[in-house]
């Protein structure tokens, strides 16, 4: 009898897991599609400032992307919402034998590429797992919580150490592993992160084609990820449009686990004997040139391995930034014609939900680091001061403090409230920084400038007079 009550429990736990979740879909991110605006928006240091395209533009489609066919094999209208037979067959009665792992890489592009396109080997897919093995309800349908990207913290529950998956390690681990839990399980077993190098963003805007450099991988980027502040892997997405260049970087989970060797000690340690080239560039010429164009063959040399990404980031992870010689129409294939823009530093560099290793991180694996991170231990705050000289005529400084890495905006305004120029719109470290505002082009008035960063805002006057 016991028996047979403790079934009919877990039955209805079950059951009831199962017909809530319709009732949260509406807040997952399956049915909201909130992160590529998210990333996007010039709030949080998008890309939107720089290319001047709207989200909503006709040829973006972002917060509407889906596979070819839903899961009854139909394709989707030119209009289309989300519901449940993105996934879910239609009366199937939600079994999820009557899922497949095809349709969910209609949709999660990278996921097909690392397993399709690039046959990564992880140890889960071995084993036989499917993505909803590991995935969960709330993963899939939602919490009942809006989530703006699923790297907020409780978007996506699924983790190594989730009960049911690696809630113990092996005893010997703790030998292997002298990081006393700060190391995110990515950072040893992940084989590799990927990405698709320098987006063409004319190709999207023009000609509604999604078309890139070439896909490259044999790289793991090192952050630290701020909902626990443990060391992690983390990708980019590379952009050029119009002659400017964006970086946007995070965390990434690559589905390329490995059991053992992946990494080891000198993997990552140059000052445990190492060679690694990332941190050999650094310490010799301070940055990291991660991708070089090669002019003669217009080919790509990409640097493999452990990449840490150090605490001058901004300017110190470099490529050479591409664009695509052809007409923005063109059918997307593998292409040689492409060319630089002229730029190795990126007008934008957006950097959410992580932060660059501290100059005591980038010490213990034998880097170099550079003064930016002199800032550490000291107590700033947001402060935007009075520019000087002022009056002026015609050039003028500005100075403001950081205490975080945060994206920040800085820009002039006229008596009206009309934007004259936006001076700053980028990721920054902790410090104190200046700019020098040339008002040659304007008229002798007063003008207002303001500092923007998250909550925190703050504004001034200045006054030219010529």
């Amino acid at each position: 009898m016991r028996i047979l009550l403790s079934v009919l429990f877990m039955t209805a736990f079950i059951m009831s897991d199962i017909f809530a979740q319709p009732n949260n879909f509406n807040t997952s991110l399956h049915k909201t599609r909130n992160g590529k605006a998210w990333w996007y928006a010039a709030e949080r240091g998008g890309f939107a400032p720089i290319s001047g395209v709207p989200f909503d533009h006709p040829n973006m489609k972002c917060d509407k992307c889906h596979g070819a066919t839903d899961a009854d094999g139909n394709a989707y209208p030119a209009t289309f919402t989300p519901s449940c037979v993105d996934c879910h067959p239609t009366n199937s009665a939600f079994n999820k034998d009557s899922l497949k792992v095809s349709q969910c890489l209609s949709c999660h592009s990278r996921q097909n590429t690392e397993i399709n396109a690039m046959a990564l080997p992880d140890v889960h897919r071995t084993a036989g797992f499917k993505c909803w093995d590991c995935h969960g309800s709330q993963d899939m349908h939602g919490d009942g919580t809006v989530y703006n990207s699923q790297f907020d913290p409780g978007a996506i529950k699924t983790d190594c150490d989730n009960a049911g998956c690696h809630a113990t390690l092996p005893s010997t681990h703790a030998g292997n592993d002298p990081h006393n839990g700060k190391l995110h399980c990515n950072s040893c077993h992940a084989s590799t992160v990927i990405t698709c190098y320098n987006c063409h963003f004319e190709s999207q805007v023009v000609g509604y084609k999604k078309r890139a450099r070439m896909q490259i991988k044999d790289f793991v980027l090192l952050v630290n990820r701020t909902k626990d502040n443990k060391v992690t892997t983390a990708s980019f997405q590379s952009v050029t449009y119009e002659g400017k260049a964006f970086v946007a970087m995070g965390p990434y989970s690559a589905h390329s686990i490995v059991k053992t060797g992946a990494r080891t000690c000198s993997s990552c340690h140059a000052n445990f004997g190492g060679q690694i080239p990332a941190i050999t560039q650094y310490n010799t010429n301070g940055f990291i040139k991660f991708v070089t164009f090669n002019a003669a063959d217009s080919g790509l040399t990409v640097t493999k391995g452990v990449v840490p990404v150090p605490n001058n980031y901004a300017t110190a992870f470099r490529m050479d930034y591409l664009t695509y010689n052809g007409d923005p129409n063109d059918p997307v294939v593998a292409s040689k014609n492409w060319s630089p823009i002229g730029k190795d530093i990126p007008d934008g560099f957006q950097m959410l939900y992580a932060t660059p290793l501290s100059a005591e991180q980038m010490t213990k694996l034998g880097m170099t680091p550079t003064s930016v991170d002199e800032t550490e231990g000291l107590n700033y705050s947001f402060r935007l001061n009075q520019n000087y000289p002022n009056p002026f005529n015609p050039v003028t400084t500005i100075s403001y403090t950081v205490p975080e890495y945060t994206n920040v905006t800085l820009s002039i305004y006229d008596m009206s409230g009309k934007l004259v120029e936006t001076l700053i719109n980028k990721q920054h470290a902790p410090g104190v920084y200046s700019i020098n505002f040339n008002a040659v082009n304007l008229a002798s008035g007063v003008y207002f400038y303001e500092l923007k960063s998250g909550n925190f805002s703050a504004t001034k006057k200045l006054m030219l007079m010529k």
